[in-house]
Formats: C-alpha cells, structure tokens, sequence
C-alpha cells in the first residue's frame, strides 16, 4: 500500500477523481510530488516522466529507457519508452479510463497540460495543487528521517567551516568550502545557492555569495543546506570575525532570545501566525523595532519552500510531522544583520529540533 498516494485522494476527495497525472518537464521544472509518491531517493533525474496515481493508493512510472535502472528501485510497475510516440501511447493506455485527472497546476508546465489534453481530449483536468501541499506538509517518519540527516550534515559543516573563514577570504569561497565539507559527510549537494554575507550584505535576507572580502570585526552570516536522498535542510549562523562590539552582541542576543519566544509557543495546534508574532514582538519590544522584515519560518521537505509558512500572512494550524524552519532576523541597511536559524518538526506537546549546530556567539 502506498500511503502518500492515499494521502494525495484523501486530500483530494471533494473533486470525485479517477485519477492523478504527476508530469515532470525538464530540469528545474520537475514535480516534486512525483519524488514524494514514488519514493526514488538518490538516482535519476527523471525528466519527461510521468508518475499516474489511481485509487485508493497505486502508482506506475512511465519513463525513458534512460532512467529505467533507477526507476526499478521502487515499489510500482515502470513502462519504459524509447521514443517519445511510444510514451503518448503508455499514457492513453493508462489513463483510458479515467474522465477526472487532477494535476498538480503549480508544477505542471503549460506545454505539458496541452500534451496531456492532445492525449485525452474528452477528460476533466482538475487543478488539485491545495490538496497535493496539504498531503505533503505533514511528514510521515522516513521523511523525518531524511531531513534528519540532512539536518545533521549541515550542522557539522557548519562547525568543521569556521577554521577556514579569515581575513581576506571571500564569500564565494566560504561557499565552495561549505558546500565541499557537507558533500564530504553524505550530501548529494547544497539543498539550494549557499549565502554567504559580510558586514553590510548581512542586512538583505536573500543575498547570494559575491567576490566582497572579509575584514576584522565584520558580520559573518550563513545560510546553506545539505541535500539528502532530496529532502533539506535550511539552516543559518551568524559569526563575527574577530572581536564582536557591543552593538553587535546586542543585535545578536536579541534575534537568539526572539527564536526561543518562538520555540516557546510552539507545538501542535497553534497558529503558525502565533509563533512568528511571538518572535516579532519580541524583536519590536527592542530598539531594533521592525527589523525583523519577513515572516518567521516556512515548511521545509523536498523543496526549501514547501508550502507553508509561520508567518501573519498565511493560515495554518500547526499539526504533528509538519516542518518548518524558525529563523528571526533583524537586518540594518549599510551596517549588517543577524538571522539564526533552525530546523523543527512539530510534536503534540512541542518540537523535536532537528538542527544541532551549536548557537553561542561566535568570534572567529
């Protein structure tokens, strides 16, 4: 029985479907939910893939011969084409009889929902992408797991990197080593582009690594993930190089204080609004008021952003395997900032941390 293919058409029930197409494109454009039921962990690309879901829980695989190897390493039936006429034909025969198919719109390229209406002209296509994230956003325990390791790989990296950040060094090249040291411990690769800031890059949140050299005295932050059997982990540190000022450990221990009001708060059947507000009025108590500039976390699996988040903006009740990053920052333009970030998987009665890298400031 394959639990997550029941999950998909027991969050889908109110559309009535025959079926479910899950279409991967070409790469970036894959459908991770083709990853989620299927289960193919650690080979394939699987590009011009199909996963077809039927009820109550059976899945097949229609792939090129090319990644059939990688595709026998689960649990369904596999057609493998060689030419593409041969794939629009395994596709009409597995979905013959189906008159409902949804399909997952936020993943599924335009070209493709024309492909697969030219194949099934006479079918409804229904739009289930809620009912895909909302199956997705509660973590069963292999998906735990994996983001477990991933979560573990990088806070070792974390760790073993400080003995290579200096004077002089440059922010691509903390980036190459992180990423290095984390594929050294059993990461398929980053879980997505590596930021590493100092100073005053510290202070936009989704800054990427560039040629700026580090100096004495300046913010040092991180934030990277490892890629694991395609689960991730999204984790950040702020460092200071060399001796931290007073104002420096001040932002510092006000953003570390606002992550544990949230902890604090957090368990299942809270808001996820709730744990955000709690961290930002936290932060909006101090003189760094409205410095925290984006919302507390988001739900992390086979995507960094998977659905969700902790946030005012978005309407989600907590519930036990949901995971989410909780990362409180306070950015300063043209001086630095401080984000401390870390990975949770909500529990009953609170979270289970998943994340390990130690939190004490850091002075390189």
């Amino acid at each position: 029985m394959n639990t997550r293919v029941n999950r998909l058409f027991e969050k889908a029930e109110a559309h009535d479907l025959d079926s479910i197409v899950l279409a991967n494109a070409t790469e970036p454009m894959l459908d991770m939910t083709f990853f989620y039921v299927t289960r193919l962990g650690a080979g394939g690309l699987f590009e011009g893939s199909f996963a077809i879901c039927n009820p109550p829980d059976k899945v097949e695989v229609i792939t090129s011969i090319l990644e059939e190897e990688s595709a026998k390493h689960g649990d369904f039936p596999v057609h493998a084409f060689k030419v593409r006429e041969e794939r629009k034909e395994m596709l009409a025969d597995s979905l013959k009889d189906a008159k409902r198919i949804g399909v997952n719109a936020r993943e599924l390229t335009y070209a493709h929902l024309l492909y697969l209406k030219e194949i099934r002209p006479d079918a409804e296509f229904i739009d289930i992408s809620k009912a895909v994230a909302a199956a997705r956003l509660v973590k069963d325990g292999e998906e735990i797991e994996a983001t477990r390791v991933a979560c573990r790989i990088a806070s070792e990296a974390i760790v073993e990197v400080r003995d290579f950040i200096k004077p002089g060094v440059k922010e691509t090249e903390v980036a190459a080593e992180l990423c290095y040291i984390m594929q050294k411990k059993g990461a398929a690769g980053p879980s997505f582009d590596t930021i590493v800031a100092f100073q005053e890059n510290a202070a936009e949140p989704h800054y990427r690594a560039g040629e700026r050299k580090l100096a004495d005295g300046e913010f040092v932050l991180i934030d990277f993930g490892a890629l694991y059997n395609r689960y991730v982990s999204d984790i950040t540190r702020t460092m200071f190089m060399g001796k931290a000022s007073e104002k420096q450990k001040k932002i510092y221990q006000t953003v570390l204080d606002a992550q544990q009001k949230a902890l604090d708060v957090i368990k299942a059947g809270i808001k996820g609004a709730d744990a955000h507000n709690a961290a930002a009025g936290h932060i909006d108590s101090t003189e760094f008021k409205g410095m925290m500039t984006h919302g507390l976390g988001h739900s992390i699996g086979l995507n960094v952003h998977d659905g969700s988040g902790l946030s005012p903006a978005v309407d989600v009740t907590l519930e036990e395997g949901m995971i989410f990053t909780v990362e409180p920052g306070i950015y300063i333009p043209g001086y630095g900032g401080v984000r401390i970030e870390d990975d949770i998987a909500v529990t009953k009665d609170g979270y289970d941390m998943l994340t390990t890298a130690p939190k004490d400031l850091v002075e390189l």
